[in-house]
């Protein structure tokens, strides 16, 4: 094995290709050490160690037996723990070489893009992939074994020829089999993964290769930017020349990512009605009511307030809404004097936009278009000056084909000013409001419950005023998706479940996206609901509760 970096806390080897990892259960036992580079790893290091105490060696991440390159393993818990929560948290740069059957072509359309869909292992240990979500339980549970988990990979062809490609790779999620699985899917198998629908088996291996590992070492504080020799076949494959191979090797994680000018492909979202990740078409009669008739206060008082204020919107402007609805919002700034353009996926909510919008003149331009292929839609008024997204960044999957086309839309300066639920206090299924008496802790035995998850006594008379309403936050970190239902109460009462699926990320995930699509954050606001409870015992502390936990994140972005 090659030796490419290592220090005290961390070591990073060259897996060649055919080796395993790391050995995984078995009549072995844990005291196994055969010819599997985790096993490797331990007797190097054991074997330099300056004391016969046991030397802990940690794995971090795997690579397929069938896959060559590079491999970090922790040789303390601190860079244990500290390496698997930037993995989590998807902090961990990993850039792969593969060389696919077919040739692609190498600018354009059709040169890049991005593969999104379900995987989950089978029975055979066949990983399989799936456009439709599994169905949603409470986020924090979605991440069984057995669970179907979201996969996302970004792709890039940077040659091609004699039969071949050789595409560059970078995962935004690290599941089993992801790249092999996913290129199935693109319809180019990688060349000799015969497991994965490939035909030829040029030299003798699958042609996947982990180019590039970036990191910020955590005890260090340095950038860290590691890399592995693509092999010299890969390139013999696609007839690349040596300037070519040379230009290839010097690109890597600073290259412009592959969903910049990509979109998803296939597998891009949920094909069952009624649930879908890509707009909100079968909710667009429901949605436009609700606007219309005034019942959104939220939109109305809390929303577009915000949003203007953040915007600073001037006559003349160029400003486009991206998932624009029902056009709410550029109705409000073409009566501004906004030269006003709105794209979204449901042509029902398109349709809806332009019949409110026919007396305004200018009248904002509407059309349909999916928000993760918004870069290269043709829209007029090129370059915009501003952007919007509003309450629909949680129902876009993935974000950073959207992100990346906005900050393509815009002019150098341009603001992108996007509102979510808040994903910390208002994450639907895994946030709740709870009552609890202060300072006593029985607070009413009716659905209550103390501090510890124990249901409460009856509360003594005259207690009531001592009360206090927070909010429960079981899961936050973890990303997921939940199934919601948007009209609750008609729906109890016998209606028709109006349905549409959200996806759950942290607040360091929308920094990561937006600073990888080109933005700096300037503006963070967090803003609370505008409603008022009617008079009764426990308005007060509600009124209270709802006016300091947010209910709103807006964030204000500027395209460098």
């Amino acid at each position: 094995m090659r030796i490419v970096l290592e220090d005290d806390d961390l070591l990073v080897v060259d897996k060649p290709c055919g080796m395993l990892s790391a050995y995984v259960g078995g009549p072995r036992g844990e005291g196994y050490e055969g010819d599997d580079l985790f096993s490797l790893v331990k007797k190097y290091v054991r074997g330099r160690a300056r004391t016969r105490a046991r030397v802990p060696v940690y794995v971090v991440h795997r690579l397929d037996r069938e896959v060559s390159g590079l491999m970090i393993f922790a040789k303390s818990e601190r860079a244990l723990h500290w390496l698997k929560e930037d993995l989590r948290a998807r902090r961990l740069g990993r850039l792969y070489f593969a060389v696919v059957e077919g040739e692609l072509p190498t600018t354009g359309p059709g040169s890049s893009g991005t593969i999104q869909s379900y995987l989950r292992e089978n029975t055979k240990g066949i990983v399989e992939s799936s456009a439709t979500p599994p169905p949603a339980t409470a986020l924090r549970r979605n991440d069984g074994p057995d669970e179907a988990k979201l996969a996302v990979t970004h792709w890039r062809c940077v040659n091609a020829g004699r039969g071949h490609s050789l595409l560059q790779v970078r995962l935004e999620t690290g599941r089993k089999n992801q790249i092999r699985v996913h290129m199935k899917q693109l319809g180019h198998s990688i060349a000799g993964d015969r497991r994965y629908g490939a035909t030829t088996d040029p030299i003798g291996r699958v042609c996947l290769h982990a180019g590039e590992l970036a990191f910020v070492h955590a005890f260090a504080g340095r950038a860290m930017k590691l890399k592995s020799p693509i092999p010299r076949e890969f390139f013999k494959l696609v007839g690349a020349g040596r300037d070519e191979a040379m230009a290839i090797e010097q690109s890597g994680l600073d290259a412009p990512a592959a969903s910049a000018t990509g979109a998803p492909t296939t597998g891009s979202r949920a094909s069952a009605p009624p649930v879908s990740d890509a707009g909100w078409d079968h909710v667009a009669g429901w949605y436009d009511k609700l606007i219309e008739e005034g019942r959104s206060d939220h939109f109305e008082k809390v929303i577009i307030p915000g949003t203007l204020r953040l915007l600073e919107p001037a006559k003349g402007q160029r400003i486009l809404d991206v998932a624009c609805g029902q056009g709410a919002f550029c109705r409000t700034i073409a009566r501004l004097g906004v030269e006003a353009s709105g794209v979204d996926a449901a042509p029902r909510l398109i349709e809806a936009a332009k019949r409110a919008s026919n007396e305004l003149r200018p009248a904002p331009i509407y059309q349909v278009g999916d928000a993760r292929q918004i870069g290269d839609a043709p829209i007029g008024g090129e370059p915009f000056d501003s952007a919007t997204c509003l309450m629909a960044l949680m129902n876009i999957e993935p974000l950073s084909p959207m992100f990346a086309g906005v900050a393509k839309k815009l002019r150098a300066g341009g603001r992108f000013v996007s509102v979510i639920l808040h994903p910390a206090f208002r994450s639907p299924g895994q946030t709740s409001w709870v009552w609890e008496a202060s300072p006593a802790r029985d607070i009413g035995s009716r659905g209550r419950f103390d501090v510890r998850g124990k249901p409460g006594r009856p509360a003594p008379a005259g207690t009531r005023g001592n009360e206090r309403q927070y909010r429960r936050v079981d899961g936050y970190l973890s990303t997921g998706h939940r199934e919601i239902v948007m009209n609750p109460g008609a729906a109890s009462g016998g209606a028709e479940r109006v349905v549409t699926l959200t996806h759950h990320r942290p607040i360091q995930t929308y920094v990561r996206l937006l600073r990888e699509a080109g933005f700096l954050i300037d503006a963070l606001e967090e803003w609370p609901s505008a409603r008022e409870s009617e008079p009764g015992p426990r308005a007060t502390e509600e009124n209270r509760a709802r006016r300091e936990i947010p209910m709103f994140l807006a964030i204000r972005a500027v395209r460098t």
